[in-house]
């Protein structure tokens, strides 16, 4: 399996099911929203573009790398 497979499998399995899952819990017992496949929809909806960023750009390998570089701050070794 290559890298890129199991950065797709991460994105999906942390980023996508358990925020959703996240999300739904803290809707459900801190509003006490009934959940419907309206309010599903929803968190769902807001969990992708968060999902993207943690899991996709955020924990990429050279990510901070770049930041840093863009930043002119060095990093110690």
């Amino acid at each position: 399996m290559t890298i890129r497979k199991l950065r797709i499998i991460e994105f999906v399995i942390i980023g996508l099911i358990a925020n959703s899952l996240d999300n739904i819990i803290a809707i459900k017992f801190a509003a006490g929203v009934q959940l419907t496949p309206a309010v599903l929809a929803r968190i769902f909806l807001f969990v992708v573009p968060f999902a993207i960023l943690s899991e996709l750009i955020v924990d990429h390998p050279n990510f901070w790398k770049k930041i840093m570089k863009f930043l002119k701050i060095e990093i110690q070794k």
